[in-house]
């Protein structure tokens, strides 16, 4: 513990090596946690990357004489939490891009919601911020001027990232249906 507690207070100070041993030391178990609930060994490696992100981010508040453990693990509950509620939000966008088409009766209605899922899962592998940018232009609608206001961005970045998002999906989804690809990307 007090080891620990030497440890946090030389992060604290922006200790880079104090940083890589109590990565070091929690990572695993991080992981663990995380893929539990995300039974995603991609998603569950992001949230540990995300996690130590914060840490080191927000490192000039860490109190050594509270938890480090805890703090960790809170972090990490709290970033499962947010993957659950993007998870939720990207599968109500299937409803609402293919209500028609959500009917699992039918071969082409088989074949839509088969790329949709395969397109959700492609852009939950994405970093974060790519991944919202995409989101708010694709499904909300958003011009790349807003998206690059409300993100802070310039909108050339805002556009290129759509760009790369959707080089990116068409590199990796399994189209076969021309109709597929207009509706999944709702192109330029």
């Amino acid at each position: 513990m007090k080891a620990n507690k030497a440890l946090v207070n030389k992060l604290a100070k922006g200790d880079i090596r104090a940083f890589d041993q109590l990565f070091e030391q929690y990572s695993q178990r991080l992981y663990a946690f995380a893929f539990k609930y995300l039974k995603s060994e991609v998603e569950a490696e992001g949230l540990v990357q995300e996690v130590f992100i914060k840490i080191w981010n927000k490192r000039q508040q860490l109190n050594a004489d509270k938890s480090f453990h805890s703090y960790l693990f809170t972090i990490a509950f709290n970033q499962v939490k947010k993957h659950f509620e993007k998870r939720q939000v990207i599968h109500n966008m299937v409803d609402v891009l293919a209500p028609d088409i959500a009917d699992d009766s039918t071969e082409k209605g088989i074949l839509y919601r088969s790329i949709l899922h395969q397109v959700i899962d492609l852009l939950n592998e994405l970093p974060e911020k790519k991944r919202k940018i995409f989101e708010m232009s694709r499904f909300q609608g958003l011009p790349s001027k807003e998206i690059a206001k409300n993100i802070g961005l310039a909108p050339k970045t805002v556009d290129n990232q759509i760009s790369e998002v959707i080089h990116y999906l068409k590199e990796r989804v399994d189209i076969s249906d021309i109709a597929v690809v207009l509706m999944i990307f709702m192109m330029y």
